[in-house]
């Protein structure tokens, strides 16, 4: 091999790699709509306990940015709608949303303050696909000296539920279509 081919067999590998390291770099992609599903394989059905029957709605601040924050929307069957999230977290592949319900008083009664704090990683078996394997929902109460009501973590939720419900990670949320 000459002089001039091994050069130009190193620029090439040189090349190759900075590109292949550049790709390994890329956070995850959150952005989407999603819908709890059942199990590891993520199918479709009822059997969700209420809380986590939830539609979810991600949105990048601005999709060209290397490390882009994220705000969402959340919809549970058990709650309603909550209001726009603060920008989410991304810690490594994990992002955080902490979404905060105000407390609602009227003629029909009382609805406690709300707040709850998922975390979210890429699904690998799924592409397209996230687990929820963190979640929290805190009900608090101003009329009451403590405010903490009630505090509901995906454990429980899970020890409540069927057998099946829980993939080995969380919760997985699917694509809406």
């Amino acid at each position: 091999m000459t002089v001039s081919a091994r050069q130009q067999l190193y620029l090439t590998t040189l090349l190759i790699l900075s590109v292949l390291l550049s790709a390994c770099g890329n956070p995850p992609r959150f952005e989407g709509q999603y819908i709890g599903t059942l199990g590891d394989q993520c199918m479709p059905g009822s059997g969700l306990p209420a809380a986590l029957d939830m539609h979810l709605d991600i949105r990048v601040d601005d999709p060209e940015k290397r490390n882009p924050s994220y705000i969402a929307r959340l919809r549970s069957n058990a709650f309603g709608e909550f209001p726009v999230s603060a920008p989410g977290e991304l810690d490594g592949d994990q992002l955080v949303f902490e979404f905060d319900k105000d407390e609602v008083r009227g003629w029909t009664g009382y609805q406690p303050q709300l707040l709850v704090v998922m975390t979210l990683e890429p699904h690998a078996g799924k592409e397209g696909h996230l687990w929820m394997s963190a979640f929290s929902l805190t009900a608090l109460d101003a009329r009451t000296e403590s405010a903490n009501i009630e505090t509901l973590t995906l454990e429980d939720l899970a020890e409540r539920a069927p057998a099946n419900i829980l993939g080995k990670h969380g919760l997985c949320l699917a694509p809406a279509s």
